[in-house]
């Protein structure tokens, strides 16, 4: 009797499943995704043309799912304060938190007949130049991107103004391609605009900038102010407490730097913050030459910070929040990166050197600078 009663059992399953009562199906119920593509401002750069040949995404870094994107050529250069490319509109996929998102990116670009990718520097005299891609033409970003069942989600790819591009003393340049995918509906935005007697401050960087508890800076995003002073840091996660922080710098003036207070985003909204530096005397700029030794090697992107005791919002306490941020120049022995356009002083300036691979991020340090108006002051770091 026993082996009909195991027959009956296994006969009940298979009804069961034919007729919907047990599913075996493990695949999840489908969302959809937009999916935009940003970055920081770039501004040694006017033009950073890359073709993007198709994007994937993935949900434990093993699987992919293909977001079926028409291959096109962006140019990252503009991709900041809120321009944005969309790479794919609505794309039904598995819903689930995506944790990967990999770009590729094309063989083929006829402009200027360099290859697949190019850029087109800002010095004088400007320049253009091949640039090298990743080794197999793809680069990967981490991602916390949830897409529920039967919801349009939006994610925006969003490239590190630090670590973007490393060059080289020879004129070759690499792109590195470092930053995060973000879910826009756990994001928020802080705008605003940079005012001085009355007039826009154009061209100037401002940083979004977070401290952790060891009281260290970090930028999350970089903005750039167009002709009428404004600016966008866009993709900022909720719940973080930022500082808003820009010094104008000129070639014949530069003003001190101004800091928010702490902002809180506390929801997916935009938050305002204004500069006014009226009142602000602007005074002959000087420089800083940093020389990092050694040198980067081809796996890392080094960069460097200018660090500044302010007073957040004009009241409370002192907190030491980054005034300026530069990619370094690598050469045979050594890195090298030039920060002009600073407001003058005695100790105002401590150098951060960071220097980023497969490994945790390393730092180099020196002690406050002075800046003379007029003159170049040279600081050396070393890793050990």
């Amino acid at each position: 009797m026993r082996p009909s009663t195991i027959m009956a059992g296994l006969s009940a399953l298979g009804l069961a499943l034919g007729c919907g009562g047990v599913s075996m199906d493990t695949t999840p119920a489908p969302g959809a995704l937009t999916l935009l593509l940003g970055s920081d401002s770039l501004p040694a750069y006017k033009q950073i043309v890359l073709t993007v040949s198709k994007v994937d995404a993935s949900r434990d870094g093993v699987s992919w799912v293909s977001l079926g994107i028409a291959p096109q050529a962006i140019d990252l250069a503009t991709l900041h304060d809120g321009t944005v490319a969309t790479l794919a509109t609505a794309v039904s996929v598995p819903s689930g938190t995506y944790n990967r998102f990999r770009i590729t990116w094309g063989t083929q670009n006829p402009d200027l007949n360099l290859g697949t990718s190019f850029l087109y520097t800002t010095a004088n005299p400007a320049t253009v130049r091949a640039l090298t891609l990743p080794s197999g033409l793809a680069t990967t970003l981490a991602s916390s991107v949830l897409v529920p069942a039967g919801v349009t989600a939006t994610a925006q790819i969003m490239f590190s103004g630090s670590q973007v591009i490393q060059q080289r003393a020879s004129n070759s340049f690499t792109f590195q391609g470092a930053g995060l995918v973000y879910g826009l509906g756990n994001c928020s935005t802080i705008a605003g605009h940079l005012v001085a007697n009355g007039a826009p401050l154009s061209g100037v960087e401002v940083y979004a900038e977070t401290v952790d508890t060891s009281f260290q800076p970090a930028i999350q995003r970089r903005g750039l102010t167009d002709a009428q002073g404004a600016y966008q840091l866009e993709a900022l996660p909720i719940g973080g407490l930022y500082y808003v922080v820009a010094q104008p710098a000129g070639s014949t003036s530069a003003y001190p730097a101004l800091a928010s207070a702490g902002m809180t985003a506390a929801a997916v909204t935009t938050y305002t913050q204004d500069f006014n530096f009226t009142g602000q005397t602007p005074l002959a700029p000087g420089a800083l030459a940093l020389t990092v030794t050694p040198a980067s090697t081809a796996n890392e992107t080094t960069w460097a910070e200018l660090r500044q005791a302010l007073v957040p919002g004009g009241s409370g306490l002192p907190q030491a929040l980054i005034v300026r941020s530069q990619t370094v120049i690598t050469g045979a022995s050594q890195d090298q990166a030039s920060f002009p356009g600073l407001y003058p002083g005695a100790g105002l300036y401590a150098v951060a050197a960071q220097r980023s691979d497969a490994s945790p991020t390393l730092k180099a340090a020196s002690g406050l600078q002075t800046v003379t108006a007029g003159a170049t002051t040279p600081v050396s770091v070393s890793y050990p």
